[in-house]
């Protein structure tokens, strides 16, 4: 005789259920879930087991529990994964090196796409960008969301949503980290780097755009293995 589901495979079994729901009634980011209470009567088990297969798929980032409201569908996030990549750098200051190579071996790796799909309007764009960025050198201010802006406006272009939440994660994670090393960039280099860029991406040439990309990278490698060599002196003082 089949036993009864309990425990850990009823905690389960709702996950499944729910996440069945979604796919069988075509729901989009947005849509509207079963309420507690119904699902809880549609499947026969206690409130607790919804609850927490609720709060599972929430910080999974698939479902959003809104206060006295109801269970929505979230849109495609990285959420999860970007808290997974802040804890990992903080616990292991390698993990900052490592997920910098990933982020660099992915827009090495599309930006010939990029280039070859822009266009004029997006190259006013970006040269807006720098042009802000240039009065935020002269006045002093923090130029962090016009870096992440202007990689946000080039890689656009591929029309990839997935491709720039990705990225956006690893934006993310790596301006979370409360490191002057990492985040004390010097913004003259920094604005330098991407003019070249730029110019190299308006001559519609993949390669030297790559080029120039990876010459920016290496210089953030530099303050991340700054970073690395003095959290390695550091380790064992008292």
């Amino acid at each position: 005789m089949k036993q009864p589901l309990r425990g850990q495979a009823l905690y389960k079994s709702v996950i499944d259920y729910i996440k069945q729901y979604i796919l069988d009634h075509d729901l989009k980011p947005g849509d509207p879930l079963p309420p507690e209470g119904q699902l809880v009567e549609d499947l026969g088990v206690g409130r607790s087991s919804v609850r927490e297969a609720v709060k599972s798929l929430q910080s999974l980032g698939l479902i959003d529990v809104r206060t006295g409201d109801g269970l929505y569908v979230r849109e495609l996030n990285f959420d999860p994964m970007i808290e997974t990549f802040q804890f990992g750098m903080l616990f292991d200051t390698r993990t900052v090196a490592e997920l910098l190579q990933i982020r660099i071996w992915l827009e090495a790796a599309v930006i010939g796409d990029a280039v070859h799909r822009i266009d004029q309007q997006d190259l006013a764009q970006l040269q807006a960008v720098l042009d802000r960025w240039e009065a935020c050198n002269q006045q002093g201010e923090e130029f962090l969301d016009l870096d992440e802006e202007f990689h946000r406006i080039l890689y656009a272009a591929l029309n990839n949503d997935t491709l720039m939440r990705l990225f956006n994660a690893f934006w993310v994670a790596f301006c979370g980290l409360e490191v002057d090393a990492i985040r004390d960039s010097d913004p003259v280099i920094e604005l330098l780097a991407h003019r070249r860029l730029l110019e190299a991406i308006r001559t519609g040439d993949a390669e030297l755009s790559r080029a120039e990309l990876l010459r920016h990278f290496e210089y953030v490698k530099v303050r991340i293995e700054q970073y690395q060599q003095a959290a390695a002196g550091g380790e064992g003082n008292p």
